[in-house]
């Protein structure tokens, strides 16, 4: 019953930032006092779950990127590209918050977070297109080239074309994209 009331509380915190940062558009103008009263509760039971307006959205990201790893496993991407239309499928159900993010200046945090969690997750994921090494330096670097383009182009995507190109038609630009790189 505890934790059930602490992940409503924690919802509703969350919920209360977006849509502060919606109308705001602006983190550092959203006070403790004013996202407490947006979510109902008082500054106390705030500073209970968090430290911070950043903690609630790195804690809400992380949440994000475990639910894509456990997805992705699920999923047994095969060929790279099956990976590049998961990506885009699994993040555009969640476009309305994005474009929350990236209209508030955030975007960065949902790359910084990714560079953080991403390298541990990446080898529970298991996948036959990913480097053969076992080096963490190798990882770390493929993976930051990774998030790099991918959440580039999603970044471009809801900013200007969300409207107008399909995920399925953004997932071939991409892949055509890459492979005219490679044939170069």
């Amino acid at each position: 019953m505890k934790n059930r009331i602490a992940v409503q509380t924690k919802r509703r915190i969350r919920d209360a930032l977006l849509t502060l940062l919606k109308e705001e558009q602006n983190l550092g103008m959203i006070t403790i006092a004013t996202l407490s009263d947006e979510a109902g509760i008082s500054r106390r039971t705030f500073y209970r779950y968090y430290a911070s307006k950043e903690e609630i959205l790195t804690t809400y990201i992380t949440s994000l990127i475990n639910e894509y790893i456990v997805e992705l496993k699920q999923s047994h991407p095969e060929k790279f590209e099956d990976l590049v239309v998961f990506f885009f499928n699994f993040w555009t159900q969640y476009a309305d918050e994005l474009s929350i993010f990236q209209k508030a200046g955030l975007f960065s945090i949902i790359v910084e977070t990714s560079n953080k969690v991403l390298p541990d997750l990446y080898p529970t994921v298991g996948a036959p297109w990913q480097i053969a090494s076992k080096n963490q330096q190798d990882i770390v670097y493929a993976i930051r080239y990774g998030i790099g383009g991918f959440w580039n182009v999603l970044s471009q995507w809801l900013a200007f074309d969300r409207e107008n190109v399909s995920v399925p038609e953004l997932s071939h630009m991409l892949l055509n994209a890459m492979n005219s790189a490679r044939e170069k």
